[in-house]
C-alpha cells in the first residue's frame, strides 16, 4: 500500500475513521493513565490523602491530566490528518462565546434549584464558609470546573465525535457520543438512576447543538463549566452521593428523590427536564443557523481532499 493510498484509506473510508479513532484512544488512554497516576503519586509523597468528598485537588489532577492528554492525542491526529484544531471544533481562549455559554450554564441549574424550592424540596441553609474562605473556594472551584469543562468537552465533543461524524454523519455521531456519555455516568458513578442517565444524555445533545450552531466548542465549554460550578458550589448539591468540600451553603434537600435528585443531586431531579426543554427551544431561536462542521465537503480535510483528487 502506497503512502497516498494509505492516506486515502484513513481519511476517506469508514474503516479508516475507526482506525483513526482507535489510534486516538490508544494515545489518550496510555498518556492519561501515566500522567494522572504520576501526579497522584507526587502529591501523595507530600502527604496528600484523597478525602471522601468532592474536592478541588482531585478535580485539578484528574481533569488537568485528562485535558493535557486529550490535547496531545488531538495534536498527533491533527498532524496525521492535516487538519487544524478548529476543524474539530476546538478554539482556545475565553472570549465572548465562552462567557455567554457560562451565563446559560449558570442560569440552567439555578432554574432547576428554583423549581425544587417551589415544591419545598430545597433550602439554602446557612453559609458554610466565612470571610476569605468564600473568595478562596469560589475561585478554586471556578478554576477546577473550567478545567473540567475543557477536558470533557474536548474529549467527548472534540476529535472523537468529529471522527465518528466523518463515518456516520453529524447527528448519528452526536446521539452515540451524548448517550454514551450518559451511559458512562450511569455505569461508573454510584447511586445512578435512569433520570441521571437521561438528563446527562440530553445535556450532551444540547451542548452538541451549541457546537452545531456556534461553530466551535467555546459555548459548550463555558456552559459545562458553569453547570457544574453552580451545582457543586452555588447550589451546594450532591453529586454521586457527595457534597463538595468548600461548598458555599449548608444546603438542605428534603423530599422524594424524583424531586431533589437524592444522592445524585439536582441534575437527577425530574425538574431538570422542563429546564432542558426550555434550553433547546430558546437556543434554537437565538442561534438558528448551522455553522459546524467547517471542513471541505463537511467531512474531508484539505489533505484528504487533495489526496482524493490526485488519483
Amino acid at each position: 500500500m502506497t503512502r497516498q493510498s494509505a492516506q486515502r484509506f484513513l481519511l476517506n473510508t469508514k474503516m479508516g475513521a475507526v482506525c483513526r479513532l482507535l489510534i486516538f484512544i490508544a494515545i489518550f488512554v496510555a498518556l492519561s493513565f501515566v500522567l494522572i497516576s504520576t501526579l497522584f503519586r507526587i502529591v501523595s509523597a507530600f502527604g496528600y490523602e484523597v478525602p471522601d468528598t468532592l474536592n478541588v485537588a482531585d478535580f485539578l489532577i484528574a481533569d488537568g491530566g485528562t485535558f493535557v492528554s486529550v490535547l496531545f492525542a488531538t495534536y498527533v491526529m491533527s498532524r496525521i490528518e492535516g487538519r487544524s484544531f478548529a476543524e474539530y471544533g476546538i478554539r482556545f481562549g475565553l472570549g465572548r462565546r465562552f462567557w455567554i455559554g457560562f451565563l446559560w450554564g449558570t442560569l440552567a441549574p439555578s432554574a432547576v434549584g428554583l423549581l425544587i424550592y417551589a415544591f419545598h424540596g430545597y433550602s439554602l441553609g446557612s453559609v458554610a464558609l466565612q470571610g476569605p474562605q468564600i473568595v478562596g473556594y469560589a475561585a478554586a472551584w471556578l478554576i477546577a470546573c473550567m478545567v473540567l469543562g475543557w477536558a470533557e468537552e474536548c474529549l467527548f465533543r472534540g476529535y472523537p465525535q468529529f471522527t465518528l461524524m466523518t463515518a456516520l454523519g453529524f447527528w448519528p455521531s452526536v446521539l452515540f457520543m451524548s448517550f454514551g456519555f450518559g451511559a458512562l455516568h450511569y455505569f461508573t458513578k454510584p447511586y445512578e438512576r435512569w433520570t441521571d442517565f437521561l438528563s446527562t444524555g440530553l445535556l450532551g445533545l444540547f451542548v452538541c447543538l451549541t457546537l452545531r450552531r456556534t461553530g466551535d466548542l467555546r459555548f459548550a465549554i463555558g456552559f459545562h463549566a458553569a453547570f457544574d460550578y453552580a451545582n457543586f458550589f452555588l447550589i451546594s448539591g450532591k453529586n454521586g452521593g457527595q457534597f463538595a468540600s468548600g461548598r458555599l451553603f449548608n444546603a438542605v434537600f428534603a423530599g422524594p428523590d424524583w424531586l431533589t435528585g437524592g444522592q445524585l443531586g439536582p441534575e437527577a431531579s425530574l425538574m431538570v427536564f422542563p429546564v432542558l426543554a426550555a434550553l433547546f427551544l430558546l437556543f434554537h431561536r437565538v442561534y438558528p443557523t448551522a455553522r459546524f462542521p467547517i471542513t471541505l465537503e463537511n467531512t474531508c480535510s484539505k489533505a484528504a481532499y487533495s489526496a482524493k483528487n490526485e488519483s
